[in-house]
């Protein structure tokens, strides 16, 4: 089943009312293919603008994709930040840690 646009159906339909409003007043052949001309130029216009859209649509598809791998990428890169301060935060506390025993030692020797 072929999907007509909106843009076809009003062509179409504005086709088929000046065709009729043309027969009502005893249109000639000429009259008649001008129409069908300016109709079938509609059509044409309306696949156009299709077209532009699907085009735009795949593209805003595409750089929705991309959007959602640079997030997927920030989080992960957020991730890999968070393990890195934890393990230098553990390692600081180890550090005050061993200051402390150095500092505790140093004061014992000085008192001997």
């Amino acid at each position: 089943m072929t999907k007509i646009s909106s843009y076809k159906k009003i062509s179409l339909l504005a086709a088929a009312m000046l065709g009729v409003a043309l027969l009502g007043g005893c249109a000639t052949t000429d009259e008649m293919n001008k129409a069908q001309s300016s109709a079938d130029q509609a059509a044409q216009k309306a696949d156009q603008a299709n077209a532009a859209a699907a085009a735009a649509k795949t593209e805003a598809d595409q750089a929705a994709q991309k959007a959602d791998q640079a997030n997927t990428t920030a989080d992960q890169a957020k991730s890999t930040a968070d393990s890195a301060k934890a393990e230098a935060d553990k390692a600081m506390q180890e550090v005050d840690a061993l200051a402390e025993k150095i500092d505790r030692m140093f004061k014992k020797t000085m008192q001997k």
